[in-house]
């Protein structure tokens, strides 16, 4: 059977017309004429060996816009028109401010008086630290009076005090036993009469006086001794133990207090810190609001299902955040987006140079070389039967203002140049179980003759041996009655 790659357009039509000749080709006594099939001669040409493919127009550098803001807040109030051309920086959509305006104003009252509680809370830190320093320096001095008192009651009033009432004893002693003596030496006298009876009396009331004053001092050193003196010791000690016990409870009560006044200013700083990070939130929302194009290109609003319908985002359409509002395609650096078939893959490499023609505009030829080439096959079903392509992306040259993405293109990629080659046309070229061959014409009829050919593009097939320069070919199969063995 016969096998053949696409043909171009000139080849089909040189079939077509082929086709035509070949219904008349019997005369009126029903034998074929064999100069009436197509023929072509076996000449040198130069061809260029290519590949030829269709594809799809787009940016190369292109961004989905959508909304940032969080939640469905946001509100379109105005957005670019579709087409627009816009460059970095400029704004595409603007959404209803006034919620987060409101929320920032809020939050900024919040700030305010959370720095003014933070303030008066330090400032209570600060008193209580003073407080507590002074109360400290209170106690410190309490114990040191006490402490001073104790000392001076130990070894000052206490042993004076104690002396005083040791030498008033002693002195009441040597006045009661030295009037003892007196009286002993008046009882003599009165023994022998020499004095008058009511001295002695007299005197032993005297006696009996200084006796109670002996006793009286004696009475007052032992209890101040014994009961007095250890009993102001003792209330000193515990006026010192207060003391101590005072500045313990005040150190204690301190630092109570001035942890709390320290937790309440961390607890404040902590509210603020919070009541700030929201406030920097919702001015970035608000900021949001506003939204400008991170690049150059064209603003094509992205079409998607709102309020029942497929359809483009408009003024008063709520807006989701990450929802996709346009697509932003960059044009200045275009792409075609193609595929290319398996049996095509080894012409093809990176950097190779190719000619585009856009659908659009037939007349222009633009230039780009390949850029990325699919390293995995994908099967498609063309005709019935699969047949594997692989990706491919070519990089224009140069940009134009005038190609927009999704227009088609025709790609042509230049593998190799063949010059001066003898070649046939290719639709002269015939296989057979893998074996190709031709028709050459001999006289009264054609010859199948075997061929080996080398380079071949959708026109020319390049003759490497089994036909000559000036050999003429069919370039439709002959009938069977008219080939030669």
């Amino acid at each position: 059977m016969k096998t053949r790659s696409t043909l171009s357009f000139g080849i089909v039509a040189i079939l077509l017309a082929a086709a035509v000749l070949f219904t008349g080709r019997f005369g009126r006594s029903g034998k074929e004429d064999p100069f009436t099939l197509q023929m072509a001669p076996v000449l040198p040409r130069s061809f260029d060996i290519t590949v030829n493919t269709i594809g799809i127009l787009d940016a190369a550098d292109s961004q989905m816009v959508s909304s940032t803001v969080r939640g469905d807040k946001g509100k379109i109030i105005h957005i670019v028109e579709d087409g627009t051309r816009v460059e970095s920086g400029d704004v595409l959509v603007r959404l209803d401010p006034t919620p987060f305006e409101e929320e920032v104003h809020r939050l900024s009252g919040e700030v305010k008086t959370l720095e003014a509680a933070l303030d008066a809370t330090r400032q209570v830190l600060e008193w209580e630290k003073n407080q507590t320093d002074r109360e400290i320096l209170a106690s410190e001095f309490d114990l040191k009076i006490a402490q001073l008192e104790l000392k001076k009651l130990l070894e000052g009033d206490g042993p004076i005090q104690l002396t005083q009432y040791r030498e008033e004893m002693e002195k009441t002693r040597e006045e009661f036993s030295r009037y003892k003596a007196y009286i002993s030496e008046l009882e003599a006298l009165e023994k022998e009469r020499t004095i008058q009876i009511g001295e002695v009396s007299l005197a032993r009331e005297k006696l009996s006086e200084l006796k109670e004053k002996f006793n009286n001092a004696s009475l007052k050193f032992e209890n101040y001794k014994k009961n007095v003196f250890p009993s102001l010791v003792e209330s000193g000690n515990a006026k010192v133990q207060k003391a101590e016990m005072l500045i313990e409870q005040t150190r204690k009560g301190s630092v109570y207090r001035v942890a709390k006044a320290i937790a309440s200013v961390n607890e404040t700083q902590e509210r603020l810190k919070t009541a700030r990070t929201s406030l920097l939130r919702a001015q970035e929302e608000l900021e949001k609001t506003t939204i400008r194009a991170p690049i150059s290109g064209i603003a094509i609003l992205h079409e998607t299902f709102r309020d029942g319908q497929n359809r483009k985002p408009r003024v008063g359409d709520k807006v989701w955040q990450n929802q996709p509002l346009l697509y932003l395609p960059n044009i200045s650096s275009m792409i075609v987006k193609t595929h290319v078939r398996e049996v095509d893959l080894h012409k093809i490499a990176l950097k190779q140079s190719c000619v585009l023609t856009v659908d659009a505009y037939p007349q222009d030829r633009f230039k780009g070389e390949v850029m990325v080439l699919g390293v995995l096959a994908a099967e498609r079903m063309e005709s019935g039967a699969g047949e594997k392509y692989f990706q491919l992306t070519i990089a224009l040259t140069g940009s134009d203002s005038r190609l927009r993405p999704g227009m088609t293109v025709r790609v042509t990629i230049f593998n190799d140049r063949c010059k001066n080659v003898l070649s046939i046309p290719f639709a002269a070229l015939f296989e057979e179980l893998g074996s190709p061959y031709c028709y050459r014409k001999v006289d009264g009829g054609f010859q199948k003759i075997k061929i080996k050919y080398g380079r071949k593009n959708d026109e020319w097939v390049e003759i490497l041996s089994g036909l000559h320069s000036g050999d003429q070919v069919a370039l439709t199969q002959p009938p069977s009655e008219i080939l030669k063995g």
